[in-house]
């Protein structure tokens, strides 16, 4: 038989107990407070990095840099601060070595003549293409300093987009009124050689590579889908829509094909199915994720539907542009997406994490046209209306870094008093300065 425990005893266990959930309560609480009150300062100091004049260069980036150094140090939730921390740091490293005359920031370039329509990335980490309006294609590298553009296309034509062979040597040229050109990658041996390697006048709305071949899906002006080779071509079926994107998912092969009046066409061979979204607003752009899972859309309303492919429902509307989607992309290993708008903006998304606020980047002086990840996703390469070209880091870190490297000097005593104040110990903020 067990011995009861008189009641007597258990209430004064009880009684004893309470003062240490006290205690640690209490203790959670201030942990908590201490967090918030960080979060504040974080807060207050990278909206008054912003706020600092771009002739005060280096302070701009000191104050940017600490409110960095501060974050990184914060275990609060990033669901706001990472945002504003980001633009800090960004309009920061602008200004240090920003060139007056030309109002030209080191991420910035100039190589067309007008609006840039269409940027992709090659098959390495440092070169990307470039298509504009005034008809050139041009090669960057971003090793050799970013202002080293090669052009190696130039037509007399308006290019609608351009798109990369799986294995990086080939590029499509969508043209409005001259039908498609393809070109090769490769540098020329001599300088009688022409990139341009193949050539179609049939005039086309879209098209795209199809994978793990040297044939392209388009859709021509009469509407016609066909498959198209060095010498061959097949038609598949046709559409009356008018189209604005098109991809080709290479898990299956299947054509997706973006409408003006707000469809999606999943083409299955010769037979064609709608993805049924309840407002249709013309669809811009489109991407699929690498696991070929996820199916981005972003429409002329501004927003972003992310569709699942696998199971055929929509997952959500990305919401948060003030005008149209104009390109989408997803990251390596589809975490984030990025949406470009004629707002002047792109934005980058937490797949798995709506709550999360994006990264805003929109130091573009006109619509950004066009915008994509680079293959390892640490940057974002744009293309604006502005004539511009500009790559952002997407690590705070490198932007952080970056600061350290071009300014000799610590916030000074007074400095810190004025942006940190007095109940934090004074620190170097950049260690390389101590």
């Amino acid at each position: 038989m067990k011995a009861s425990i008189p009641i007597s005893v258990v209430l004064f266990l009880f009684i004893l107990a309470r003062p240490v959930q006290a205690q640690e309560a209490s203790l959670e609480l201030e942990a908590q407070i201490e967090i918030l009150k960080t979060t504040e300062l974080v807060q207050s100091m990278a909206q008054r990095s912003l706020l600092t004049p771009s002739y005060f260069a280096e302070k701009k980036a000191l104050v940017a840099r600490q409110a960095f150094n501060f974050w990184i140090q914060n275990p609060g939730d990033r669901l706001v601060s990472h945002l504003n921390v980001y633009q800090s740091l960004y309009y920061a490293n602008k200004y240090l070595g920003y060139d007056p005359v030309n109002k030209q920031s080191y991420n910035q370039a100039l190589g067309h003549d007008e609006s840039v329509i269409s940027v992709q990335y090659g098959s390495d980490q440092n070169t990307f293409y470039t298509a504009g309006s005034d008809g050139k294609v041009i090669r960057w590298q971003l090793d050799e300093g970013f202002n080293t553009p090669e052009v190696i296309y130039e037509g007399k034509h308006l290019i609608r987009n351009l798109d990369i062979s799986d294995d990086g040597e080939l590029i499509l040229v969508v043209t409005k009124n001259e039908g498609i050109v393809i070109l090769s990658t490769k540098k020329p041996g001599s300088a009688d050689e022409e990139p341009e390697i193949a050539k179609d006048t049939e005039l086309v709305q879209s098209g795209v590579f199809m994978p793990g071949e040297n044939k392209v899906a388009v859709v021509t002006k009469k509407g016609e889908l066909k498959i198209k080779g060095f010498g061959k071509e097949e038609t598949i079926g046709r559409t009356s829509e008018k189209v604005s994107s098109m991809e080709v998912n290479q898990s299956d092969n299947d054509i997706l094909i973006g409408t003006a009046s707000g469809n999606v066409q999943i083409w299955e061979d010769t037979l064609a199915r709608k993805i049924y979204i309840e407002e249709a607003f013309a669809v811009n752009a489109m991407a699929i994720s690498s696991d070929f899972k996820l199916l981005a859309i972003g429409r002329e309303k501004g927003d972003v539907v992310l569709y699942d492919l696998e199971h055929h429902e929509l997952i959500r509307i990305i919401s948060g542009h003030q005008s149209a989607i104009t390109d989408v992309d997803f990251n390596f290993d589809d975490t984030k997406l990025l949406s470009a708008s004629r707002d002047r903006s792109v934005r980058v998304w937490e797949i798995n994490d709506p709550r999360k606020l994006p990264l805003v980047l929109d130091d573009h002086e006109d619509w950004v046209m066009s915008a994509c990840f680079s293959p390892d996703g640490k940057r974002v390469i744009t293309g604006s209306r502005d004539n511009s070209i500009r790559f952002w880091p997407v690590d705070h870190q490198e932007l952080a870094d970056r600061i350290c490297t071009l300014v000799n000097r610590g916030l000074t005593k007074e400095e810190w008093v004025e942006y940190v104040g007095t109940s934090i110990k004074y620190t170097t903020t950049c260690p390389k300065n101590q």
